[in-house]
């Protein structure tokens, strides 16, 4: 069974910029200016204020906020460079644009407390906690050599202990699904079709391996998948630079030693 699917009217989204439908992009210029007016010089200079201020309990968000700005910054320079490379698929660019629809969402999932942000900074143990879980039940299956299970338990053990180092008291229970956090946002509609979407042409799905070779449709699904992309890092930014700034200037005030104020 062959597969025809015509994207052009979908992506054609209603937007006050948008003067005609057949313009390619509306968030391609507006994601390239955060690097090329000084945003992200600016937020790399908020951070190091807020690595200076540190000692007085907000290590783990130095770490959390360093942590997922990389990732952001990673994936949309990932994406620009792959869509620039005219000989990547489309599969490619749906991928790196759901990485950054999900990075969007837990951008805008932390920004909106430091509860959430805690939540999430956690749950990374949660979360490699079930991979240890899930090696060790199938170890346990294949009755693998008791070594294997002695390992994956010692790297359960000190993953527990490294968390309370940390006052996480316990890590049992669920971490949160992108999904659930995107529903806490209000954003449980727009991400459900938008990670549909992208999942359907990330993977090689029936639809896709039985999908009709097309190159103007090839190219406009390139060009959205790059635009989505570019609209879902224009979000996270957003969100953790607010949340940047709120959290440097929580440390600098708490501080009880002098940190180095913004000029």
């Amino acid at each position: 069974m062959e597969v025809r699917i015509s994207l052009q009217e979908f992506f054609c989204f209603k937007d006050k910029r948008v003067k005609n439908k057949s313009e390619s992009f509306l968030f391609k210029d507006d994601a390239a200016a955060i690097w090329k007016s000084g945003r992200l010089t600016a937020m790399n200079e908020k951070l190091l204020r807020l690595i200076e201020c540190t000692g007085h309990g907000n290590e783990w968000q130095v770490k959390l906020l360093g942590a997922i700005l990389f990732q952001i910054n990673s994936e949309y320079q990932r994406i620009a460079e792959a869509y620039v490379a005219e000989r990547i698929d489309t599969s490619l660019l749906a991928w790196r644009a759901r990485n950054l629809l999900e990075l969007s969402v837990w951008s805008t999932y932390l920004a909106k407390s430091e509860t959430n942000a805690r939540r999430l900074y956690e749950d990374a143990g949660r979360d490699a906690l079930e991979l240890f879980t899930v090696f060790e039940n199938w170890s346990n299956k294949q009755k693998l050599h008791e070594g294997w299970a002695f390992a994956i338990s010692k790297e359960k053990n000190e993953l527990v202990d490294r968390a309370a180092s940390e006052g996480i008291e316990t890590l049992s229970g669920k971490y949160l699904s992108v999904a659930t956090a995107a529903a806490e946002c209000g954003l449980a509609d727009n991400f459900n079709v938008l990670n549909k979407l992208l999942s359907k042409f990330a993977h090689p799905t029936s639809m896709q391996i039985l999908g009709e070779v097309d190159d103007n449709k090839n190219q406009l699904q390139r060009e959205r998948f790059f635009d989505l992309g570019c609209n879902f890092y224009i979000g996270a930014f957003d969100a953790l630079e607010k949340f940047l700034q709120f959290i440097n200037d929580e440390s600098i005030h708490s501080a009880r030693i002098p940190c180095r104020q913004e000029k």
